[in-house]
């Protein structure tokens, strides 16, 4: 019997496993997305979190968060609008706020693994921050708002439409 020892991990050796394993997450959100980024450093700020950030500096992605929030919410608007002519506002804007719940948004989020891709601080990567629902809500409405800095209105609106249109579908039921 040959027994064979593994030599140690060095800390570079564990940095550099951590950034493949980080890209291939990153390159599999945007296959789920279906947007290649142009700007590949847009979609690394909607997914570093305050945590990352405080832990190893940059940009978070809170006002990725901000845009994305907006876009979403006119997207959403834009499409429920042209749904049904007949509609009233209040209808309207019930089944909008069921589609950009934090609830939904999550839920949206794991449909894409996007908990995945998330460069979160140790405490909380340790914590469970990949599944929590605000992070993962806050996290779509990042990633939405760099697509639309990345590719317009045009990109984002049919990401938006392919993410939510089942969301869109139960609210307006």
């Amino acid at each position: 019997m040959l027994l064979t020892m593994s030599s140690p991990v060095s800390a570079e050796d564990e940095i550099s496993a951590f950034a493949e394993e980080s890209e291939l997450a990153r390159s599999a959100l945007e296959g789920a997305l279906g947007h290649c980024f142009a700007d590949p450093d847009l979609l690394v700020t909607a997914l570093s979190h305050r945590s990352w950030c405080a832990e190893h500096g940059g940009s978070s992605n809170e006002r990725l968060e901000f845009l994305g929030d907006a876009v979403l919410g006119l997207l959403v608007a834009e499409h429920v609008y042209g749904l049904d002519p007949q509609r009233p506002e209040g209808e309207l804007a019930k089944i909008r706020a069921g589609v950009i719940s934090a609830c939904e948004l999550a839920k949206t989020a794991r449909s894409v693994s996007l908990g995945d891709a998330l460069r979160l601080g140790s405490g909380e990567s340790e914590g469970g921050g990949r599944d929590k629902d605000s992070i993962l809500s806050d996290a779509i409405e990042a990633v939405l708002g760099a697509v639309y800095l990345d590719g317009g209105h045009q990109a984002a609106s049919r990401i938006a439409r392919n993410l939510f249109e089942e969301a869109v579908t139960r609210a307006a039921i």
